[in-house]
């Protein structure tokens, strides 16, 4: 199979944790990004959604800007590995 560049950005805390999660598995840090975008293909693929539930897929009403929400979400997934070490 062919591979492609793909730059990420992402805070120093998260490239910490995915260097020493890649290291603990005795993995590339590409080879786990590739099983995890591979793994949500596959469940977004499993699950049929309704047409009228369709048109709400992605659309949120929030106070705090995308940016906080990301930042929210991924420092509540990140602490859930964090207490594993």
């Amino acid at each position: 199979m062919a591979k492609t560049k793909l730059t990420l950005y992402i805070d120093e805390e998260t490239g910490r944790i995915a260097k020493r999660t890649a290291k603990l598995l005795g993995k590339s840090v590409s080879a786990l990004v590739q099983e995890f975008f591979k793994q949500k293909a596959r469940s977004y693929g499993d699950i049929d959604i309704d047409e009228s539930v369709k048109k709400w897929t992605g659309i949120i009403r929030s106070k705090k800007s995308y940016k906080e929400l990301r930042e929210t979400i991924a420092t509540e997934r990140l602490k859930k590995y964090e207490d594993s070490d």
